[in-house]
């Protein structure tokens, strides 16, 4: 290698014994896929004489064969010259098989099935022309078994030649490079223990006697620094303390805030390790309802009870004591908002003579930029399941649609043409075909109403856009302006049960609109002791007598909706003047269904 006129270099034996490697490596796949091309539609030829095996029994079914079933006879002999077929026998030397394949298919076979009375009559010629498709697969099986023999020895033989090259290899690296690696190795050692006294005897002019020239350079350089970076070190340290503790919060914000605990447990808890590393103390953060400032959840670190809504026994987030502060004081807020809206507030209070820093302020916007995506990921995810739900009504809809609403309709033709049809039935016979209309009549209208409710659709935002969108259009109608009162905790009420509370409404400001000739009308929905309430009430002319009759569907649908929703219905008259409709249900989450799953 010292007679060598080009530099050879670490860099280039390594290069070598590569190009060695790859060039066996380049040799043995050329070979293994000029072999796999040798077998390539051997495959397809078996499979294809399978094809021909089922044809020919399935042909000997429909013995005697008339005109229609002889089209079979042509597709299996159209099948028996298939090029991909005729190609793999003749590559293989096998076309001597198949050509007597086809001749006593053409001379014996389907002359028999073509006058065969019965099945039995050509049960052995078929029986025959099996056997032969069966010694043709074998024998095309044999084949494909040799030259998958010939590329496994191949690859042997190529796995053998990698692993001498690549142990004369190992052996050549280790004695050409070991011994003053190793050199180097201790003095790098000795050096990151502060030790600067031994050098590298550089013998040769390659990468390892450069790299221990360098060394040995290095090696006078830090000796000479390193007593003045001690002091430097002490300094970065604090900054980096600091550092490391920012770092640590934001870590343990981003696993906080993507667990799957509650969202008011997850950012208190967040919000209660900022405080501890801020000046700020009494946070708070104030969560919109479909980016309406008017309403809000406001969640604190400082709860004396647990909130109603809260059904998490274990959690004690909210209730988590803090010192107080009481000299003078001020109020700071930031905006939860990005290019899709507007989610929330925090609200703080900070000492007026402590000012935040320049690292706190960036903390801070960091915070927010964290909270802002999980809460915006939040109303993702929450759109996605009432889409879900949205597209798996449509689907019901649709099918109710094609199937019951038509059966439904053509039984109603039909038991009017039977009453057009008869001109002087007999007195029981009218009687029962008007009964039949009826009922069709009543199962139709009911129908309907099923399909109305399973498409009305709640829109993006969720339960209090849907009650907004309600009242304004309900507004519009009865010329005056519904009033709601919504007094509900962020996506308490999940979407499949939001959907039944949008229908009673629906149904209750329609049954206002249409009979009680008001001039008020109130929604109210609170939450007491877990459950949720929803109140209609107007100032109209009340219920008539005889309102709870079987046939009134709006009563009907209201009563069934509110038993989805496992809770109670009531409809009554107000002392005062008017009806109310009260419903009152227990929220469950939502489980995760597919589009197209059975709902109720």
């Amino acid at each position: 290698m010292k007679r060598c006129p080009v530099p050879f270099s670490i860099v280039n034996q390594v290069i070598l014994l590569l190009l060695i490697l790859g060039l066996l490596s380049i040799i043995s796949m050329s070979i293994s896929s000029w072999r796999a091309e040798a077998i390539q539609g051997h495959a397809h030829a078996i499979n294809k004489a399978g094809s021909l095996r089922m044809q020919s029994y399935r042909i000997l079914t429909m013995v005697p064969l008339n005109d229609e079933s002889k089209r079979y006879l042509d597709e299996l002999e159209q099948d028996q010259n298939s090029p991909m077929l005729e190609q793999t026998v003749e590559k293989e030397q096998l076309t001597s098989q198949l050509t007597a394949l086809k001749n006593y298919w053409r001379q014996q076979l389907r002359p028999q099935l073509e006058r065969a009375p019965s099945p039995e009559q050509a049960t052995a010629q078929v029986i025959q022309f099996v056997h032969q498709l069966d010694e043709l697969v074998l024998a095309i099986d044999h084949k494909t078994e040799q030259s998958l023999i010939a590329i496994r020895h191949q690859q042997i033989t190529f796995i053998v030649l990698t692993l001498l090259v690549m142990a004369i290899a190992v052996y050549y690296l280790r004695t050409r490079f070991l011994r003053p690696w190793r050199k180097l190795l201790s003095m790098s050692e000795s050096i990151g223990h502060g030790d600067f006294t031994q050098r590298f005897n550089a013998t040769s002019a390659d990468e390892m006697g450069i790299l221990g020239s360098t060394l040995n350079t290095m090696s006078d350089e830090l000796s000479q620094s390193y007593s003045s970076l001690e002091t430097r070190v002490k300094e970065k340290t604090a900054e980096l303390q600091n550092k490391n503790q920012t770092l640590s919060f934001l870590y343990h914000t981003s696993q906080q805030l993507h667990t799957n605990q509650p969202l008011c447990s997850r950012l208190l808890s967040v919000l209660n390790q900022f405080q501890n590393i801020t000046p700020l103390y009494n946070l708070q953060i104030r969560l919109y309802e479909n980016n309406d400032i008017n309403y809000f959840q406001q969640i604190s670190n400082d709860e004396l009870i647990r909130p109603e809504h809260c059904r998490q026994e274990s959690c004690h987030a909210c209730m988590t004591k803090h010192p107080r502060y009481s000299g003078p004081r001020q109020t700071l807020s930031w905006r939860l908002a990005d290019q899709h809206g507007q989610y929330g507030l925090i609200l703080a209070e900070r000492p007026i003579d402590i000012a935040l820093t320049d690292e706190h302020q960036q903390l801070l916007n960091m915070l927010i930029d964290q909270l802002t995506s999980t809460l915006t990921l939040e109303r993702q995810s929450h759109q996605r399941q009432q889409l879900l739900l949205m597209e798996e009504r449509s689907a019901i809809a649709r099918e109710l649609h094609d199937s019951i609403a038509q059966s439904l309709s053509f039984l109603k033709i039909q038991v009017s043409c039977l009453q057009m049809e008869n001109a002087f039935p007999e007195e029981s016979s009218a009687k029962r075909l008007t009964e039949m209309r009826n009922e069709l009549n009543s199962a139709y209208q009911l129908l309907r109403e099923l399909l109305t409710t399973f498409r009305l659709q709640l829109p993006e935002a969720g339960l209090l856009a849907a009650l907004q969108a309600t009242v304004q259009e309900f507004s519009e109608k009865l010329h005056f302006l519904v009033t709601l009162n919504y007094h509900l905790s962020l996506h308490q009420v999940p979407s499949h049960q939001a959907i039944h509370l949008i229908q009673i409404a629906r149904e209750a400001l329609n049954n206002i609109y249409k009979h009680a000739n008001a001039t008020q009308v109130t929604i109210s929905l609170e939450q007491h002791q877990g459950n949720i309430q929803m109140l209609i009430s107007d100032d109209g002319c009340g219920l008539p007598e005889g309102h709870a009759r079987q046939n009134h569907y709006g009563l009907i649908i209201m009563r069934d909706r509110a038993k989805s929703l496992n809770g109670k219905f009531g409809i009554y008259n107000r002392p005062q003047g008017g009806a109310e409709v009260n419903v009152e249900f227990t929220p469950q989450p939502a489980e995760i269904r597919l589009p197209g799953a059975i709902n109720d």
